[in-house]
Order: structure tokens, then sequence, then C-alpha cells
């Protein structure tokens, strides 16, 4: 009987967002890139927050690619999830990606100073994405 290979589950792209239209747009982006079947989806703020307080998730970070992440969710904020990304050492270089509707300046402001990677505004289109998707395989890495 031979061994069957472990499948590796490990989570290289974390999505947080409540559009299950623009989930399936940044899906489609990241399967051309190969990571499709490394994506966790999650659609609630705090719900995103409690994975990422995971140790086990914590343990993995370095093979944290990106997190995308909507600034308006249900039951906690993308602002609020980006502070507690950026509070912990094994994200703090994690490339984040705001995906928001909010012209606000404020927003705009407290990504820049919670150093995002990138602002894709709402609506989103495959351009878009596609274009954040490709900036951050090209990040040089920390």
């Amino acid at each position: 009987m031979t061994d069957l290979a472990k499948v590796d589950d490990t989570v290289r792209v974390l999505v947080i967002e409540d559009d299950p239209f623009d989930s399936e747009l940044l899906l489609r982006q990241l399967r051309k890139k190969g990571v499709d079947n490394h994506v966790k989806f999650i659609s609630d703020g705090q719900e995103a927050l409690d994975f990422l307080n995971q140790p086990s998730f914590i343990s993995s970070a370095d093979s944290l690619i990106a997190i995308f992440l909507d600034l308006k969710l249900p039951s906690l904020s993308g602002l609020d999830i980006l502070r507690g990304i950026r509070i912990r050492k094994e994200f703090q270089h994690t490339p984040v990606i705001v995906m928001t509707s909010s012209n606000d300046p404020k927003d705009l402001e407290e990504c820049r100073k919670l150093k995002v990677a990138g602002y894709v505004s709402k609506p989103i289109t495959l351009t878009s994405f596609s274009k954040a998707v490709a900036d951050i395989f090209h990040l040089p890495k920390s």
C-alpha cells in the first residue's frame, strides 16, 4: 500500500469580502496564478479577525501571499481588521489590498498609515483585480 500525499491546505491568500460577485472576480484572477486552491474566503469582519488570531493560522503566516480586504463588512469594519493585522508582528509585512467603495479621505489616509499594498476602488472590474493580483505577485519579499 502506498502513502497518499497529504493535500496542502495552507492558506496563501485570505479574502475578507462580503460581496460574492467581487469574491468570484478575484478568484478568477487567483486561478490564473495557480493559488485558487489555497484561498480562504471570509465574509464577516469579526469572523475574519477571529481567524487571523488563531494560533494555527499565525504559525503559518510566512506562507501568506496577501490579504484582500473590504472596508465595509458586517460586524466589524475593514479598518478595525487592518489595525488588528498590523499590530501582530507576524503580519506586519503581509501585503494587504483594500477593496472599497469609500471615497472618504480619512479612510484613504488611515490605509496609507497602515501600509496597505494596494487600493482597489469599487465597483470592482476584472481589470482592476487583474492589476492588483499581478502587482502582489511582483512585490519584493520583506
